[in-house]
């Protein structure tokens, strides 16, 4: 085997295997020096650095324990374990970091068999994370609500703990993927950033969107079209089917914006300017989801992703994968946005212009890519 080498403080170092033993000399000149004491040192260091009783579970575990917040919780703690082994490597560390201050109001001290008044509660969300206080906290109100609903079910605790947890989730999402700066007063937050610098910078539809897919993940069994962010999440997995998952990981946990999957992107259909407009849309769609009366942009926007789907299939098919595309148009059905979706969320169909349309666009390419499969074997295939 070859000698193998490494540089450290701008020195090269040289590997040598002797005898089941290993070797470390410095290469000066062409000429293979012994290590000072210092150099030796040094070089231990390095070579140990990630050695020790701990792993990453551990340290998971040190962290939880050191934070009072947090000590002897296994409910929180088994979230937490699947949050740290979905998050990519170069991206734990915020999430220790953050793990080492969260302060948690989970209010699970509420009597549920006391009626309580909520009329002076007024509107609460589910649950908030503030990034500036790295604050997660479970709502009162919504609890209640949530336990209210749950009573009308067939089995109330089951229906309780699987709302609450993914709503928990969610939150804790939010806080493996945010960062603060007390000097900026910036905060980063998945794909968003706030304050915004640019127009680009401004990504919260798709990061609920993306943070409400992790948790559905980790709850399996929740009512996925009672979610406030069902719309956000079905055009993250339609981008996800067409880019893949990895993109997205990277760069919800790692804050880089819609760079890399605009990147993605534009390695299928090459306009910077059409990814760029893609996630404008999006976050404008979120922006004015609680606004009455007619729009176009929800449409637009599966149907611009139908472009790139189209383009998906063909780069598939030369390679030879038919089935791989086959599963992702199969897949990709599922998470589109349609009329009969839109009314299951008490929203009007008629309202939504172009989604029939883009229902058909997606109808069409599926039956041209299922003709071009069963015609594969002629000279030129024919072109979706």
């Amino acid at each position: 085997m070859n000698n193998e080498f490494f540089t450290f403080n701008g020195k090269q170092y040289a590997i040598f295997f002797d005898n089941l033993v290993v070797k470390i000399l410095k290469k000066e000149n062409d000429k293979f020096l012994l290590l000072s004491d210092q150099e030796l040192k040094e070089i231990n260091n390095v070579l140990n650095s990630k050695s020790g009783y701990q792993y990453d579970s551990e340290k998971l575990l040190e962290i939880i324990n050191s934070n009072g917040n947090l000590k002897n919780n296994n409910y929180l703690c088994n979230f937490l374990q699947w949050l740290e082994n979905l998050i990519p490597v170069d991206s734990k560390e915020n999430f220790y970091n953050n793990l080492r201050t969260l302060k948690t109001n989970l209010n699970l001290d509420i009597d549920f068999s006391k009626p309580i008044d909520q009329s002076n509660l007024g509107y609460q969300e589910a649950a908030g994370y503030d990034t500036k206080e790295n604050e997660l906290t479970m709502n009162k109100g919504s609890i209640l609500e949530t336990w209210r609903i749950a009573n009308l079910t067939q089995n109330p605790t089951d229906f309780f703990w699987k709302s609450y947890s993914q709503s928990l989730l969610h939150e804790l999402a939010h806080m493996s993927s945010s960062k603060y700066d007390s000097e900026t007063g910036v905060a980063l937050c998945g794909f968003d950033k706030f304050p915004p610098s640019n127009e680009d910078d401004k990504n919260r539809g798709l990061t609920e969107g993306f943070t409400e897919i992790i948790s559905m993940a980790g709850v399996p069994g929740t009512v996925e079209m009672a979610s406030g962010y069902y719309i956000e999440a079905c055009l993250v997995n339609q981008l996800i089917q067409i880019i893949g998952l990895e993109a997205f990981l990277k760069s919800y946990f790692s804050n880089l914006g819609t760079v890399l999957l605009e990147k993605e992107l534009c390695k299928i259909i090459n306009d910077p300017t059409q990814s760029f407009q893609l996630f404008r849309s999006i976050e404008i769609n979120f922006q004015i989801k609680d606004l009455k009366g007619k729009q176009n942009i929800l449409g637009n926007i599966q149907s611009v992703l139908l472009d790139y789907l189209k383009k998906k299939c063909e780069m598939l098919l030369e390679k030879g994968g038919i089935d791989d595309a086959t599963s992702m148009l199969a897949i990709y059905e599922q998470m589109m946005v349609t009329p009969e979706k839109l009314k299951m969320m008490n929203k009007n169909p008629d309202d939504y212009d172009g989604i029939i349309e883009s229902i058909s666009k997606f109808k069409n390419l599926k039956e041209q890519f299922n003709y071009q499969v069963s015609s594969e074997k002629t000279e030129s295939p024919v072109s979706m």
